[in-house]
């Protein structure tokens, strides 16, 4: 943004990203992301703004290999990081896929891992330990990767026994002490905890949970292009291009913050004696220390530049996806003339990607464009000529010219 801008004018802002998508999130859910981005507001273009706004306030449905970016590191973090076991939690794992795609990544790594999924919905967590799927959630996999990894079943794709191990699945809340995995006073390598805490009261606590939660060396995977400014009290980003992988910060390093914060404040006098104060434990002052220090990490400017850079990255590692998901949004409302601009641009700028020419085809019918169909359609068989969906296109298309005649 080019000047400072209200809170009333950011909130107006947003409120016109949200019509223009046809969001209707929580009032509370808004309010919580305008006074998340506040502070960086004026750090941000109105592109990025709108990228943040559709990636914290929907939701979406799961798939495989979401933010494969994610997924590439969390490959080098397997592969450069000795351990004997990888202790993995997922929380709000939904139908499973992000639990799958993990053991998909650690096995073809060589590590050792045994993964825990997690979920407040019964019937999620049912079909999670069936592990069987539509198309939807394959569909950014190429066909060899589904062969490897799935088995076909009545149209569904199963994922294969192989991928099954080491898993399992439970219904809970990250909050809930009595918990089975929680009882054991387990500690974990890595937990994903993607695009839940918006969703969630009391972040404080849920933040100071995962923590706990975590082993000294261990890893909080967020999604792309979140951001909550709480989480960077207790983590720092693993990587310089990704705010989506955070290191916990350890015990030591965290006193040492504060008791740096401390020396360099200006100091307090004692009433009595007028002798300078400083706490011997840091971590034990009162609980007004605290939230002044978390509050000059967030306000450095330093501090600000590199999370807009960061956020900046992940957004743009994930526009294609992105743009895939406003192109579906888009045909399910029947909004085809948008849709048909964003698909455009994606074939120039994806030429050899079927799926692209596969929904410019969908949408050239929609909109009666039946030899532009034609084309396009041509485009998706030659890049793929197993998808079953192509198929139907093309059984739509010689119905219509069948029509003309």
């Amino acid at each position: 943004m080019d000047k400072k801008i209200s809170n009333y004018e950011l909130h107006k802002k947003v409120e016109e990203l949200l019509r223009k998508h046809n969001l209707k999130p929580e009032r509370r859910l808004i309010q919580r992301f305008i006074n998340n981005i506040e502070p960086i507001i004026d750090a941000l273009n109105d592109d990025l703004l709108e990228s943040l706004v559709i990636e914290n306030l929907t939701i979406g449905e799961s798939y495989f290999f979401r933010d494969i970016q994610t997924f590439e590191k969390l490959k080098r973090l397997f592969r450069t990081t000795k351990k004997t076991l990888w202790n993995i939690l997922s929380v709000g794992c939904s139908k499973g896929e992000e639990v799958y795609t993990t053991a998909i990544v650690a096995k073809e790594s060589g590590v050792n891992y045994k993964i825990t999924g997690l979920d407040i919905n019964f019937q999620r967590i049912i079909q999670a330990k069936k592990g069987c799927y539509r198309f939807w959630s394959v569909r950014f996999l190429k066909e060899g990767e589904i062969e490897k990894y799935f088995n076909i079943v009545n149209g569904e794709y199963c994922i294969k026994d192989e991928y099954k191990e080491h898993t399992r699945f439970l219904v809970g809340n990250i909050l809930d002490e009595k918990l089975e995995c929680f009882e054991e006073k387990e500690k974990f390598d890595t937990i994903f905890f993607r695009r839940v805490l918006f969703y969630l009261e009391q972040n404080d606590k849920v933040i100071e949970k995962l923590s706990q939660m975590l082993k000294d060396d261990g890893y909080l995977i967020v999604g792309m292009g979140e951001y909550h400014p709480e989480i960077l009290e207790r983590f720092t980003p693993a990587f310089p291009d990704t705010g989506a992988i955070l290191r916990k910060i350890k015990p030591r390093e965290y006193k040492e913050l504060i008791e740096d914060y401390l020396e360099k404040k200006p100091h307090v006098k004692s009433e009595k004696k007028g002798s300078t104060v400083i706490s011997k434990d840091p971590l034990k002052d009162k609980p007004n220390i605290l939230k002044e220090f978390k509050e000059s990490q967030l306000n450095l400017p330093l501090e600000k530049g590199q999370i807009v850079r960061t956020i900046k990255a992940d957004i743009e590692s994930i526009s294609y996806e992105e743009k895939i998901r406003v192109i579906e949004e888009l045909i399910s409302k029947k909004r085809y003339k948008e849709a048909y601009e964003l698909v455009t641009k994606m074939c120039s700028e994806n030429i050899t990607d079927y799926i692209v020419w596969k929904y410019r085809t969908l949408i050239e019918l929609e909109l009666s464009l039946t030899d532009s169909a034609k084309s396009s359609l041509q485009n998706a068989l030659f890049l793929n000529n197993s998808d079953d969906e192509i198929w139907q296109l093309k059984h739509m298309i010689d119905l219509k010219l069948n029509e003309k005649k």
